[in-house]
């Protein structure tokens, strides 16, 4: 049983473990737990929930918008955001609360310390794992208020006009990030907190399926792409191309030890990153001379990373004619931009190849059961007319599974993950006669 409040671990504050016992608890609360971090002043104290809405959106939790009131709240926003984890029995509690804990501690680091990128205004956030628990309240977002943009729907961007613009503030944003973490900018909890390596990476990271278990996916792919040849563009549904794809999928497990050493032994490319920075994952606004600025939410997973994973984190929902023609471009900015922001002085040759590492295993990995999720939350895909019918655009899973595999699809098949192999296994074996 789910005790209703618990001791966070980050700053020692009580805290209510669900939206239904945070209305127990109200304005005392906010005022102890804003106290205990330091965004409320001694002397001030929240008077007033005037507002607590539950939000329906997304999947990772439950959400409320919050509008409060102060004794004075000078220079402080009364439109707040509040998130929690899923209800206790939920099949994909476990799974969706834990990235919640990098976001906590994300969260908090940013009332320590300046980012180069601008966050939500956090309020309070606390994590505690024993019980599986965690909350954040920040500020909320005015969407479509003022110079703020509307929000974006994920793997929608086949409606905007201006996709490359948005992806290379993202990128450079998120290489600042990294940079200036390597230059030490961000305080000296970095290392403690968002430890590399990681959980995953200690012992060697290693591809969530056995040979076996790849070899029936990529049989459901194939009946996927028999069934509804037209939602895979290019030449993706061929036999031809399913083929290779199949033979290089087979190298990624075989030689998957290597391909997770290399990645995660770059220390040159090893930085705090935002890991999924989808273009949805962002709000957006012009200022008086019309530049493009952008700011960042959805922290979950927040850590220490090779740069070249964050960066197909950020590309996986992306128009695939977008990345064709700007990949290059997009690439080249990030470096540009983690150098000028004390980043190690990596080269783009060899961000690119770190890049067709990052997709032979995030990439792959990610979308293995796209097709299994798509014909859970659509069985009528294959008579869909094309991506756009509304009745693929208006189921989000399905939507958003069935685009994030074609993207998979298309950078795989750029990374030409073959040749990609066999040029690690050459740098290792030289590395390897260097060392004996």
């Amino acid at each position: 049983m789910l005790p209703e409040v618990v001791t966070g671990e980050e700053t020692g504050t009580a805290f209510p473990t669900t939206i239904e016992s945070f209305r127990k608890v109200g304005a005392d609360f906010l005022t102890r737990a804003f106290h205990a971090v330091g965004t409320l002043p001694a002397d001030d104290r929240v008077t007033a929930i005037t507002r607590a809405d539950e939000f329906v959106g997304g999947g990772m939790g439950r959400k409320l918008l919050l509008d409060v009131e102060y004794a004075r709240g000078d220079g402080l926003a009364r439109q707040l955001f509040v998130k929690f984890p899923l209800d206790e029995g939920h099949p994909q509690r476990e799974i969706f609360t834990w990235p919640m804990q990098a976001e906590v501690r994300f969260y908090l680091l940013s009332i320590q310390t300046p980012l180069p990128v601008p966050i939500p205004t956090a309020f309070f956030a606390d994590f505690n794992s024993e019980a599986l628990c965690g909350i954040l309240i920040t500020e909320r977002i005015g969407y479509g208020e003022g110079a703020i943009e509307p929000a974006l729907e994920k793997c929608q961007d086949f409606r905007l006009d201006d996709q490359f613009d948005r992806y290379l503030v993202v990128s450079r944003a998120n290489a600042a990030l990294a940079g200036e973490h390597r230059a030490g900018k961000l305080g000296s909890t970095v290392a403690e907190k968002f430890r590399f390596p990681g959980p995953r990476q200690i012992g060697g990271e290693r591809f969530p399926h056995d040979q076996a278990n790849v070899d029936l996916r990529i049989e459901r792919l194939r009946a996927y792409a028999k069934k509804a040849p037209h939602l895979l563009p290019k030449n993706f549904a061929t036999d031809e191309f399913l083929d290779r794809f199949a033979r290089e999928t087979r190298l990624v497990i075989e030689h998957q030890d290597k391909i997770y050493g290399y990645l995660n032994a770059a220390s040159d490319f090893i930085a705090l990153c935002h890991w999924n920075i989808n273009i949805d994952n962002a709000w957006f606004w012009r200022d008086e001379r019309n530049r493009l600025g952008v700011g960042f939410l959805d922290w979950g997973s927040a850590g220490q990373m090779n740069i070249a994973r964050a960066f197909w984190g950020m590309a996986c929902a992306a128009e695939l004619d977008m990345m064709d023609a700007h990949r290059e471009a997009l690439m080249a900015a990030f470096v540009d931009q983690y150098r000028a922001a004390g980043g190690p002085p990596i080269s783009l040759d060899e961000f690119r190849f770190m890049y067709r590492l990052a997709i032979s295993v995030d990439a792959f990995h990610w979308m293995i059961d796209a097709p299994t999720i798509v014909a859970t939350h659509l069985p009528d895909y294959p008579t869909v007319r094309d991506r756009f019918d509304p009745r693929l655009q208006n189921v989000f899973l399905a939507r958003a599974q069935q685009h994030i595999l074609t993207v998979m699809l298309n950078e795989f098949s750029s990374a030409n993950v073959e040749d990609a192999i066999g040029e690690l296994l050459t740098r290792v074996g030289e590395s390897e006669r260097a060392a004996g």
